[in-house]
């Protein structure tokens, strides 16, 4: 996984052990931590050297997300499609912009047919990002919450290459 990805605004590189002290100081934020299912909390400095160390020995796939004024957040496929960003970084459509980067990329290089991704009900917001993926709903499941201690119910969502395939041909369209 040493490959960079660059949108409009962002650019997507692997975790480095560099980028410890933005995502240790980022995850100590609950509103952030909440919404995910595999993040301690409180969320430790040693927490995120173990996680920049599994990135950079090849072991999690993730990638930091840089704008303009630096770390803004973390995206993955593994094998599930997950990301979370700064609290100062939300409603800017970043999650969008990233998550259709890593998932040109993933189907590009991969054989996968499919990418599955959740998120639980009380998140609107990332339901409404999976939805402008083309991600679709599969149906109810609990999702596991280590902040919380307890599943919470959310949605099983996904997105398969024939329709990923078929909304970029689309999009491509649009723009010719």
């Amino acid at each position: 996984m040493t490959q960079e990805m660059k949108t409009e605004r962002l650019r997507l590189r692997p975790v480095r052990m560099k980028d410890v002290e933005a995502i240790h100081a980022t995850l100590q934020d609950i509103e952030i931590a909440r919404w995910l299912s595999r993040v301690p909390y409180p969320y430790g400095r040693a927490d995120a050297e173990w996680f920049a160390g599994e990135v950079e020995a090849g072991r999690i796939p993730a990638y930091a997300v840089i704008d303009a004024e630096g770390f803004a957040g973390v995206i993955a496929i593994d094998p599930t499609l997950g990301y979370w960003f700064a609290r100062d970084r939300w409603g800017r459509g970043y999650a969008t912009e990233a998550g259709r980067a890593l998932l040109a990329m993933h189907f590009a290089t991969t054989s996968a047919e499919a990418v599955e991704a959740g998120y639980y009900d009380d998140n609107a917001g990332s339901g409404r990002v999976l939805a402008k993926l083309g991600f679709e709903r599969v149906g109810p499941q609990m999702l596991p919450s280590m902040v919380l201690g307890h599943d919470v119910p959310g949605q099983r969502t996904r997105l398969t290459r024939a329709r990923w395939e078929a909304l970029v041909a689309a999009e491509r369209r649009a723009a010719a």
